[in-house]
């Protein structure tokens, strides 16, 4: 008896002590260890499962989830795909077209340039026979006008192809012909100045009658340099009677320019000069009241009004 009581007080217990608020009955509950060890055992395995449905729960989750976005990339992929096929077929088409449209463009600049070249050349020829009357009027146009036109459109033109991908239209030989055939127009003001005296009738300084004056009169200071009005040959430079030193220039094409009264004369009888080269001086010989440049144009011999030539100023 004694025996069992010393066993019964060896034994180990785990006390759970309940106190409600409502009464002062304490309630205990007293466990044995292997009690105890079975209900922890027991708490900690549900909560490894609950954790671990947690866990595994999530992970469908995410695996659903990305697999949802692993088919919306297939989708996007497939359909940029087939766009790409489009625009690769439209862009073979653009290409085709491109082609063809730039072996016409060729073609047409290829017309285009024997057209302008042949134009160009009856254009020349065509004013280069035209006569004029004493007035100076040519068909109520001056030439001169009109090529300016042309080489501004060759200009137009030039800049034209330079902005675009198109082969340069092969213009050089008219250009060339343009560049050399206005060499030989007198647009050049051979000094600048006043005109003191126009051409046309006009009363004589000297007998005060109204005589007819075959150029223009340009008030300039002594010495100053007097230039070709375009490039020529000269035919004359010697002193006149009434120009006093004076100078000559076949410009071809039935055209001569004449300059008098000079203080100097620079060039010789045959001598091939350019527009702009200076060929005498300003001056006052001959029949002059006072240093200036008497400057004629002639057209196949007959004088005509210089400014019809000459550059706007």
């Amino acid at each position: 008896m004694n025996k069992a009581k010393a066993n019964n007080a060896e034994k180990k217990y785990l006390s759970i002590v309940l106190v409600p608020h409502s009464s002062s009955n304490v309630k205990v509950f007293r466990f044995t260890s292997f009690y105890a060890k079975l209900v922890i055992c027991f708490i900690l395995l549900t909560a490894v499962f609950i954790g671990g449905g947690l866990y595994i729960s999530k992970m469908l989750e995410e695996n659903k989830a990305l697999k949802q976005n692993i088919n919306e990339l297939y989708s996007t992929n497939s359909e940029q795909r087939k766009l790409i096929n489009e625009k690769s077929s439209e862009v073979d088409q653009l290409k085709d077209e491109s082609s063809a449209f730039k072996e016409t463009v060729n073609d047409k600049i290829e017309e285009y340039t024997k057209n302008f070249n042949k134009i160009t050349d009856t254009y020349i020829k065509e004013q280069t026979s035209t006569k004029t009357n004493r007035s100076g009027d040519r068909n109520g146009n001056s030439f001169t006008n009109d090529i300016k036109v042309l080489k501004s459109s060759i200009d137009d033109l030039s800049q034209l192809y330079s902005r675009t991908v198109i082969p340069v239209a092969d213009l050089t030989k008219a250009e060339t012909k343009l560049e050399k055939y206005l060499e030989t127009i007198p647009t050049l003001w051979p000094v600048r100045g006043d005109i003191t005296d126009n051409f046309g009738y006009r009363k004589d300084p000297f007998t005060r009658r109204t005589k007819f004056h075959e150029g223009i009169d340009i008030g300039a200071d002594r010495g100053t340099s007097i230039k070709a009005a375009a490039s020529g040959k000269i035919i004359m430079s010697e002193r006149t009677s009434g120009l006093g030193l004076t100078v000559k220039i076949d410009h071809g094409r039935g055209i001569v320019t004449l300059y008098g009264h000079a203080s100097k004369l620079l060039v010789k009888v045959g001598q091939i000069v350019k527009k702009g080269d200076v060929i005498a001086k300003v001056g006052s010989s001959g029949r002059s009241t006072g240093p200036h440049l008497h400057f004629q144009v002639m057209l196949y011999g007959t004088t005509v009004d210089p400014l019809q030539y000459l550059d706007e100023r």
